[in-house]
């Protein structure tokens, strides 16, 4: 392998670490819906609103596409909020019939 092909490969991985952020590396709470999950060795992905996370293995086996999640960034945690599928605790709001229309005076 030359020298090319070496320095190459270290680039490559230099961004992609870049671009994954993993979990310790997070200083903010993370919470929103789970959009995919795969495996790009040596890490467990999880997608969360269209950014990829590292996650530990344990948590990757549990999570499922649709789960609502959270990162606590001072437990250095993930959790799960919601399981997809899981009816919400959100009462829906009745609408009223429409309002007729107003009438033009004459």
């Amino acid at each position: 392998m030359g020298l090319k092909a070496i320095l190459g490969v270290v680039v490559a991985a230099a961004v992609f670490a870049q671009i994954l952020p993993s979990c310790e590396e997070q200083g903010r709470v993370v919470l929103g819906w789970v959009d995919d999950k795969y495996e790009e060795p040596p890490h467990y992905v999880i997608v969360v609103d269209r950014k990829p996370y590292s996650v530990p293995y344990s948590f990757f086996v549990t999570v499922q596409v649709g789960d609502k999640v959270r990162y606590d960034p001072q437990r250095r945690a993930w959790q799960i909020v919601r399981r997809a599928g899981e009816p919400s605790d959100i009462v829906p709001i009745t609408l009223l019939s429409p309002s007729p229309s107003p009438t033009p005076s004459r």
